[in-house]
């Protein structure tokens, strides 16, 4: 795990009581990893991460780990936080309570789950983040089927759709919409490009060459339609906080999603606006295919008519 010790996870969240038991809190190290980084990173990243060598562990892995140790010290805090005051065993649930302590008052656990979650969405967003940006240092451990096969969407990272809609750069917020993504991809861009072009603009990015002036003039008109119109299907499933300037995707903690969600009229409303803007944006698109196509010059064509008599011109 990325955390083996009550003194590991203080270096990221200084508030840890240095008189937690271990073993009580491994077990969320566990649960937290399982629900929170593992979607994102992988089963196979993460185990690795967890496992590094006491003696001489990689610089890069070591870096990698301190990142991602950030976030993870709020979800733990968020996984741990309902069940430390309480255990159960033969006499049932039962409470703990110890001179000089007392249970924290409901607003203030609210307040501090609550802070614990977005500080940990945040924080997994920087290291997200910072991961992008340094992705050739990491192209053995993120060399998988599923990481290659982003390259070649239209839309193949999170800052490309935080320049459309907004996300924020989120990359939790681009990976929840991956699959509304190709989605909207394979049925209607396919439906508007056709299935040749659509193969081109993939198989080049893809090459990771740099594209034409034709083609970068053509992506221009095809991202903000991709990510209007997926933003519009995929945010009606998602559970999301308004933030501002931005939303926050929320994280998978039921408590803290039915507090901070915005309601459902409000995301109902934000789902039209990308669809209007989606409409606009396949317009200018058509109206862009159309005007690279040639106007055929008129025919005649001879046909008879219903009586069989002589031909006439049309």
């Amino acid at each position: 795990m990325l955390f083996n010790n009550v003194t590991e996870l203080k270096a990221s969240l200084g508030t840890v009581h240095k008189n937690l038991n271990p073993d009580t809190l491994l077990s969320f190290i566990g649960q937290a990893e399982a629900l929170y980084l593992v979607p994102v990173l992988g089963e196979g990243l993460v185990e690795q991460l967890g496992n590094l060598p006491a003696a001489e562990p990689p610089a890069h892995l070591v870096a990698l780990r301190g990142k991602f140790r950030d976030a993870l010290a709020y979800y733990v805090v968020l996984e741990a936080a309902p069940f430390l005051s309480v255990s159960f065993g033969e006499l049932g649930l039962t409470e703990a309570s110890a001179g000089g302590a007392a249970p924290s008052r409901q607003w203030v656990y609210n307040n501090f789950v609550e802070a614990a979650a977005a500080a940990g969405d945040k924080l997994l967003d920087v290291a997200l983040a910072w991961l992008d940006r340094h992705a050739a240092d990491y192209a053995e451990e993120l060399d998988s089927a599923e990481y290659r096969s982003r390259k070649q969407l239209l839309i193949g990272s999170a800052a490309q759709l935080g320049q459309y809609v907004a996300t924020g750069g989120s990359r939790r917020f681009f990976l929840a919409l991956l699959p509304t993504l190709r989605q909207v991809e394979e049925f209607e861009l396919c439906d508007v490009l056709g299935e040749e072009l659509l193969e081109q603009l993939r198989a080049g990015l893809a090459s990771g060459e740099a594209p034409s002036t034709e083609t970068q003039k053509l992506l221009g008109l095809v991202r903000p339609l991709v990510a209007h119109q997926a933003f519009a299907n995929g945010i009606l499933n998602l559970s999301v906080a308004l933030t501002g300037t931005s939303l926050r995707l929320l994280s998978d903690n039921e408590a803290v999603r039915q507090r901070q969600a915005a309601p459902s009229e409000a995301v109902s409303a934000l789902s039209q606006q990308a669809q209007a803007a989606a409409t606009k944006y396949q317009a200018r698109l058509v109206a862009y295919l159309d005007s690279l196509t040639p106007t055929a010059a008129p025919q005649a064509g001879q046909v008879r008519d219903n009586a069989g008599s002589p031909t006439f011109w049309v």
